[in-house]
């Protein structure tokens, strides 16, 4: 029985949520955003997606993407930087812009999912970006 409890722990601690900041880096596409009140809105088809790149030392940038139907994207090559810091087992974002600065706590980050809590509490649901493929 001693050793059954430890296996359980071992697959417990070995299931919880190790997050791989690396994960971030890519195109991402907003699925929903649920207000504070969770009024939801869902999207389809973008027209504008975020990209994020993210150095080994944590800080990186994110620029807004308008992707088209040849598989390329187009940007006005504006950069908001980007910093990721760690307190208490939680991954906040922190963005700077010229015209304003925001935190956004990381809820779930895997290579496919992106779920964002902004300073009021608003929740931003991504997923990976699929290029438009037509052949």
């Amino acid at each position: 029985m001693k050793y059954f409890f430890s296996l359980c722990f071992l697959i417990l601690i070995s299931c919880s949520g190790k997050v791989n900041l690396q994960d971030l880096n890519g195109y991402w596409d907003v699925v929903k955003v649920e207000s504070t009140e969770k009024k939801v809105t869902q999207f389809g088809a973008n027209t504008t997606i975020d990209y994020y790149f993210l150095g080994k030392d944590n800080t990186g940038y994110r620029k807004k993407m308008m992707p088209d139907f040849s598989g390329t994207y187009k940007s006005n090559n504006i950069k908001d930087k980007i910093s990721i810091t760690e307190k208490g087992g939680n991954f906040t974002i922190f963005t700077e812009t010229t015209l304003n600065n925001w935190e956004d706590t990381i809820l779930e980050l895997t290579s496919e999912k992106l779920v964002l809590r902004n300073e009021i509490g608003t929740l931003f649901y991504y997923k990976k970006h699929q290029k438009f493929n037509f052949n």
